[in-house]
């Protein structure tokens, strides 16, 4: 064997590795990043229907924007998802794994806002910016943390936007009120309350596990109540509790919470939801050049159009990589902040900006009527 050559390949290597070196100490700290996927953590309901509504928009978030070439020099959105199953214990040990296995520094997402309100306590303690999709709590954005950030509008515009149509249009004599036993359910049983006086006549709760509700509307039966509201984030369930009106023969007017009246309720409920009415803050026949895409994109997937839900995920994952790339960075939380506090920002919905505690400014609502398995914009 031939060892005359051993130094002069030592001399080699140790001079292309020193090349290498001084190339790579060179480069600027992002050049090391370059082509390594961005991670927004998700957390939604995912066994249920409205957390696939939410997931299946955020997923379409990331598509879209991965299709058009990325973010910050061409590196992919990569989501984490995990299932928050409604309950505040699952949200907040999925937020502590998304923080501290995944090292993920933004989260979007979430339906339920008892998760959310426990989950912004986690993000707080990490420095994490949160985008919230659906959680209507106002509590969530008078926090004072300038990383939490709300898309959907609160239960207090909600409120009073759909207590106002109830009391000008519809003028209810025996009102009642079935609702999740949340503290998005709660909050709107006591506004009602309030507003109503002596016309509120019964307000009753139900678990987010409950699928019978013959007998809770039995006991609305029994208050004589002429029109009820129905407050559910679950399609399933406000689908249910149509469904025993008729079974108990409860006669009265039906109308569900602003947000809550969608398709998928018409789809599982059939003729049970016949005249049900509510509002919302997204059709998807809303025209501009994001809206289109998005529902162009989500009909093709999925099969049918978008609804809020939908959308509100979207937005969210949207938004947040839309953030990082203004800002530049896809690890300082406070420079993405500071993007999304001062900027005005395109979505399918139309132009929002945030105000200083996070709260997305809301448009006009839109009334709707389930007329022959249809949701009909109502004059």
């Amino acid at each position: 064997m031939n060892h005359s050559n051993r130094p002069l390949r030592r001399r080699l290597l140790a001079a292309v590795s020193a090349t290498l070196l001084a190339t790579c100490a060179a480069l600027p700290p992002a050049a090391f990043a370059q082509g390594e996927p961005v991670k927004i953590g998700v957390l939604m309901p995912t066994k249920s229907v409205i957390g696939q509504q939410g997931q299946q928009g955020a997923e379409l978030a990331a598509e879209m924007i991965n299709d058009q070439g990325g973010i910050l020099g061409g590196r992919k959105v990569q989501l984490i998802v995990y299932d928050s199953n409604f309950q505040p214990v699952e949200g907040v040990a999925a937020a502590q794994r998304l923080i501290n296995q995944d090292r993920v520094k933004f989260i979007a997402g979430e339906i339920s806002s008892t998760v959310a309100l426990a989950v912004l306590q986690i993000a707080r303690a990490n420095n994490v910016l949160f985008m919230a999709a659906v959680p209507k709590h106002p509590d969530l954005t008078k926090s004072g943390y300038d990383k939490v950030f709300r898309l959907t509008t609160t239960l207090d515009a909600d409120s009073e936007y759909f207590d106002r149509q109830l009391l000008e249009r519809v003028k209810p004599q025996k009102l009642a009120v079935v609702a999740e036993n949340t503290d998005y359910g709660r909050y709107v049983i006591e506004g009602s309350k309030k507003r109503f006086g002596d016309k509120f006549v019964a307000g009753e709760t139900f678990e987010l596990s409950q699928s019978d509700f013959s007998t809770l509307m039995t006991k609305v039966k029994a208050s004589g109540a002429d029109t009820v509201c129905i407050v559910a984030g679950k399609p399933e369930q406000a689908a249910n509790a149509l469904r025993a009106m008729g079974t108990v023969g409860l006669q009265a007017r039906k109308c569900t919470a602003t947000g809550v009246l969608n398709n998928q309720i018409l789809r599982l409920a059939g003729d049970a939801a016949e005249g049900a009415f509510g509002s919302d803050i997204y059709v998807s026949t809303r025209r501009n050049p994001l809206n289109d895409e998005f529902v162009k994109r989500f009909q093709a997937k999925h099969g049918h159009v978008p609804e809020k839900v939908e959308v509100l995920g979207f937005e969210s994952v949207w938004l947040t990589a839309k953030a990082m790339a203004a800002a530049g960075t896809s690890t300082d939380t406070a420079k993405v902040a500071e993007a999304l506090h001062k900027n005005a920002w395109a979505t399918p919905r139309g132009e929002i900006r945030f105000d200083a505690g996070g709260q997305s400014q809301a448009r006009d609502y839109v009334d709707f009527v389930a007329k022959g398995g249809k949701l009909t914009a109502s004059q």
